[in-house]
């Protein structure tokens, strides 16, 4: 064998010592590396979990995983957690565990349900499961403010905005209704109740004629003024005015503030809108509930609203009939020379 190849081998040689040395210097480093970072068993979700998914439901979306000691293990710690991984039972639990936290899947689960969606990978933790009776117990009186009160309505589709209310909206309240006023003019009609009533003295003059009779070729008139102008209404009147404003509507059937169903745009059709308001305003509605017919007007969200005076609507504001009513009695009058 000559010299070089003696060269070569001693080289190949300790080339082949230094590398094993490397070899087990990195792996001694990374044991000592893995040793301070302990992994526990934890679950996690494989895919979503709805809300209010019971819990038997959900367990086979659950599988256990892997996750550092120091991220499930602290003080208050819901996680839960199945234990040291695999390779570290029995070692000390307190460097290895996660001996307080909570630890059994099932019973977490039983009997309970998905307080709110549980993403995909997600980190389970008893918070995530609640009894049913926490959705069902919810109390809507817990949402109305100090010094008002909740009222229900239910107007029909189309006077609800076509069924597009929804709890958090803010709508004005509408009424119609047939106003009788045959026994208020009556009363005017009386100069006695007019006087008893107004406190004013009846007018005795003749510059409001309704009534002309032909008494030996004279003219008389035998009704005051008062009396005439009465005449000119008519036996009832139909009449629309808001009568109230900005009300915070907190419920739409069981679609509630604190419990909403996530309805979205699709109308809901007739139900029982809740209110709150005043207690003064209470009986300003349930007035208007049992006496007139109520339609709801949607105010926009997120824009400060401007009160507006309301001064109502009468079929003049939509016609012009008593325009021309009232040209006819003014020709009238000047036919008359008054």
């Amino acid at each position: 064998m000559g010299r070089r190849t003696i060269v070569l081998v001693i080289a190949i040689a300790l080339a082949a010592v230094s590398a094993f040395a490397v070899w087990r210097y990195l792996t001694t480093v990374e044991s000592d590396i893995r040793a301070d970072i302990a992994e526990v068993q934890i679950y996690r979700a494989t895919e979503l979990i709805e809300a209010k998914t019971p819990g038997e439901d959900a367990q086979p979306l659950i599988e256990q995983a892997l996750a550092l000691r120091e991220n499930v293990v602290f003080e208050g710690s819901t996680i839960l957690c199945a234990g040291p991984k695999p390779e570290n039972e029995g070692q000390d639990p307190t460097l290895y565990g996660c001996p307080e936290n909570p630890s059994d899947l099932a019973a977490t689960l039983a009997g309970k349900v998905a307080a709110g969606p549980v993403s995909a990978g997600q980190v389970v933790t008893t918070e995530q499961w609640v009894e049913l009776a926490a959705f069902e117990d919810v109390s809507l009186s817990e949402e109305i403010t100090q010094g008002k009160v909740a009222i229900g309505i239910r107007p029909e589709d189309v006077a609800a905005v076509g069924g597009f209310v929804r709890p958090g909206d803010r709508v004005n309240l509408i009424a119609s209704a047939v106003l009788e006023i045959k026994a208020f003019l009556a009363v005017i009609q009386d100069p006695e109740l007019r006087e008893l009533l107004f406190g004013t003295a009846a007018e005795a003059t003749t510059s409001f004629p309704t009534d002309t009779t032909e008494t030996g070729g004279t003219a008389q008139t035998g009704e005051d003024a008062t009396t005439s102008l009465a005449d000119t209404f008519p036996d009832d009147l139909e009449f629309t005015q808001t009568i109230l404003q900005d009300l915070e509507v907190i419920a739409v059937g069981d679609d509630t503030a604190p419990n909403r169903t996530g309805t979205g745009l699709t109308p809901v059709g007739t139900q029982v809108i809740v209110l709150e308001v005043t207690p003064q305003q209470a009986e300003q509605i349930e007035f208007a509930r049992q006496y007139t017919s109520v339609a709801l007007a949607l105010l926009p969200s997120d824009v400060p609203y401007t009160p507006f005076e309301s001064a109502g609507v009468v079929v003049d504001d939509l016609f012009t009939l008593i325009d021309r009513i009232q040209a006819q009695l003014e020709a009238a009058l000047g036919g008359t020379g008054n």
